[in-house]
């Protein structure tokens, strides 16, 4: 029994959509603005690409290129650190103190804090959401153990407003980080930040280290996440 003969109209068409097909797949992600193209990424790991979480269109950078290759990889996992889905997106970002930048809670392939390697660098880790948190955070009051930092908004890029913090641990904790969190809004979408400060555990922390760190990170917030309503 011989198959159905396919007309040439309809081969013609299926065709053209396998080569849009092709090309949007094989479609080189559009180039980086200035400030992102500066960031120092492991030599091995230069590439970016893009893709959609919570409505915001996020921009991955410092990647292998296998992985920039096939962005259809970059979506919802729910047994990823850090998650990322549709109705929430995260970002994390790992900086050395030689300014090496890493899209992972640590450097890549360590599977533990390094003190000696990563005291005096600094971790950006980013959740954004349609809406704010159903559960308050933290409460923005100062303790023996942190303190509120003034004037932050002023750090926040264009397009954000400060919705409360920044309150800031006084010292490392056991696990190698101080933290600052805060929170803000954008044109659709919440945000809940922290930066840390990399350090042995018990280093003391000045407002002078978190603001230098502040000044680094947070000017990247709205070109690693697109809002779609911007």
């Amino acid at each position: 029994m011989h198959p159905p003969t396919v007309p040439s109209q309809v081969r013609r068409f299926l065709l053209v959509a396998l080569a849009v097909t092709l090309a949007a797949c094989s479609k080189a992600p559009p180039p980086l603005p200035a400030d992102l193209q500066a960031v120092r990424c492991p030599n091995n790991r230069t590439a970016h690409a893009s893709a959609s979480f919570a409505r915001g269109r996020v921009t991955f950078v410092c990647l292998a290129k296998e992985m920039a290759d096939a962005p259809h990889l970059l979506r919802c996992d729910l047994e990823s650190s850090p998650m990322i889905c549709e109705d929430a997106g995260s970002l994390m970002f790992s900086r050395g103190p030689d300014g090496v930048a890493y899209p992972t809670y640590f450097p890549l392939g360590k599977r533990e804090m390094d003190f000696e390697t990563m005291s005096g660098g600094s971790r950006l880790t980013v959740n954004f959401r349609v809406g704010p948190p159903r559960t308050e955070t933290f409460e923005e009051v100062e303790t023996d153990w942190r303190f509120m930092m003034p004037e932050v908004s002023s750090l926040l890029p264009p397009g954000f407003t400060l919705a409360k913090g920044a309150l800031c641990d006084r010292q490392a904790t056991v696990l190698g980080s101080a933290t600052c969190n805060l929170e803000a809004r954008s044109a659709s979408l919440y945000w809940n930040i922290a930066v840390s400060y990399l350090a042995e555990p018990g280093t003391p922390v000045t407002a002078e280290e978190y603001r230098a760190e502040m000044e680094h990170w947070l000017r990247f917030l709205g070109q690693l996440v697109t809002d779609p309503a911007r």
